[in-house]
């Protein structure tokens, strides 16, 4: 059983999907770890605020600008009395420190950043700051700090860390677990609610693409009918239109092709019939004429050369012909446009038709409109068009008919040149191939010269000019082939 594409297609999308959720959901674990852990500080520090003021506002620990042992200790007493979890400093005006509590804690610094005390001391807005940590160097945690005065001049600063050592082990043990467990459950329920509606949202997107691919398995296994049918209008309506378009072009070159392929096959099958008849003829009367040498008179031989002469011209006209149909198919014959009157032409051709014509008792009579604008086009192979239209005309209208070549302008300011006789006319059913490579009439008898290629290359050439070779014919009555040419 052969693996479906949309199935892979699917899961793949669906396992990126989950791959980038589940970055997303670690992303938001950390951001939530770290914005909880601000909140947190904030909190505290505004909770805390005046805790260092309180202290200084309770204790006296100088006098005459020295420490007093004892009052430092009761104030630390008080401290601990307070909150034992509190880390008080006492830091004079450069930052130094000169005592601490709890005594018992060793410190990493000798002096802190003043900066950070100065900015909350001078804070009225009460603005989340954090300061050094002096037992732990390169931390920063929330705090508290109040200037210490006497009689208007600074002694020290009382510095409090509201976040001291034991309550950030506690707190972050606690935190740390609460937060994770609150994250976890968090982002499982959303990763779960957004995997559910993204892999729906998948699926629906890519029932149209497997539509699609299943689409093309068929064709390419050789359903050539095959098509994309959606109903949407994103891009994979886009994509099956595009589909469609390419499958169109493609059966329609297999169908090309196929026609291509049918008249190489009948042309070579004409090709051999009509180079076979003349040769047979040419070889069977120079055996004759080799085999009679001496007994053949000279009436019988002058017959004899003269069906070679005339198979070798019906073989020369053919083989001349199907090398300049091949040419114009090829596309390597180019027009070379350029302007001239198309009377002129047409006067020039019709008399060096009437001795022809004479010979079969047909007339050629010319209707040309005065006044003609010059047309643009090749004037050898606007020649070769009408000189195969009244060889067309000529093979197919008896003894006793006419034969009119016309100029006129058309409606649409270009012009027109018909070519028309009182034939035999075409079959209705013949019509459609009357243009067609080795089209002969059913009903016509007198075409031992003719190799039916006449009319394709004439159309062949006027395809050259943008012009059509249009045909309106009555059996019994005559045909007439027209077409136009684009004025200078």
């Amino acid at each position: 059983m052969k693996k479906k594409t949309f199935n892979s297609l699917f899961w793949k999308i669906s396992a990126v999907f989950f791959i980038l959720l589940t970055v997303v959901g670690l992303m938001y674990i950390y951001i939530s770890f770290g914005y909880s852990d601000n909140y947190l500080d904030e909190v505290n520090q505004r909770l805390n605020h005046d805790t260092a003021k309180n202290i200084v506002e309770n204790s006296t620990p100088f006098y005459n600008g020295e420490v007093i042992k004892p009052a430092l200790e009761e104030m630390f007493h008080h401290v601990r009395a307070i909150n034992p979890s509190l880390e008080v400093y006492l830091v004079d005006p450069k930052g130094k420190i000169i005592a601490w509590y709890p005594p018992e804690k060793k410190i990493a610094m000798e002096s802190i950043n003043l900066k950070p005390v100065l900015l909350f001391i001078n804070d009225s807005t009460n603005q989340f700051i954090k300061g050094d940590d002096p037992l732990n160097p390169g931390t920063q945690k929330v705090f508290s700090a109040s200037p210490l005065t006497m009689n208007n001049m600074l002694y020290a600063y009382i510095y409090v860390v509201l976040k001291g050592q034991e309550h950030q082990v506690a707190s972050d043990s606690v935190f740390g677990s609460y937060m994770l467990q609150l994250s976890a459950r968090t982002m499982l329920v959303t990763l779960l609610f957004t995997l559910v509606i993204g892999l729906l949202i998948i699926r629906i997107i890519t029932q149209n693409y497997s539509k699609i691919l299943t689409v093309m398995q068929k064709f390419r296994q050789g359903d050539l009918t095959a098509r994309v049918q959606l109903q949407s209008t994103g891009d994979e309506k886009q994509l099956g239109e595009m589909f469609n378009e390419m499958a169109d072009i493609l059966t329609t070159n297999i169908d090309k092709l196929k026609q291509v392929e049918n008249l190489r096959r009948e042309l070579i099958a004409n090709v051999s019939h009509d180079l076979r008849t003349p040769i047979a003829i040419i070889r069977g009367y120079v055996e004759t004429l080799q085999m009679k040498e001496e007994t053949i008179t000279a009436e019988e031989r002058k017959r004899y050369i003269n069906t070679v002469r005339e198979s070798a011209e019906k073989l020369e006209k053919l083989v001349n012909e199907l090398f300049e149909l091949s040419k114009l198919e090829a596309n390597q014959v180019q027009a070379k446009k350029e302007p001239f009157i198309i009377s002129e032409l047409v006067s020039d051709i019709s008399s060096k038709y009437q001795l022809i014509a004479q010979t079969k008792n047909i007339s050629i009579s010319t209707i040309l409109s005065k006044e003609l604008p010059p047309v643009y086009a090749d004037v050898s192979l606007i020649e070769r068009v009408m000189q195969n239209l009244i060889d067309n005309a000529m093979k197919f209208t008896p003894e006793g008919g006419k034969i009119i070549i016309q100029t006129a302008q058309s409606t649409d300011n270009n012009v027109e040149i018909t070519v028309s006789d009182n034939g035999i006319g075409i079959p209705e059913n013949d019509r459609e191939q009357i243009f067609a490579r080795y089209y002969k009439a059913n009903n016509f008898t007198d075409l031992k010269n003719s190799t039916g290629l006449g009319l394709a290359i004439a159309k062949k050439i006027l395809d050259l000019h943008n012009s059509t070779l249009d045909l309106i014919s009555v059996e019994n009555s005559g045909s007439s082939f027209n077409f136009k040419l684009k004025c200078y």
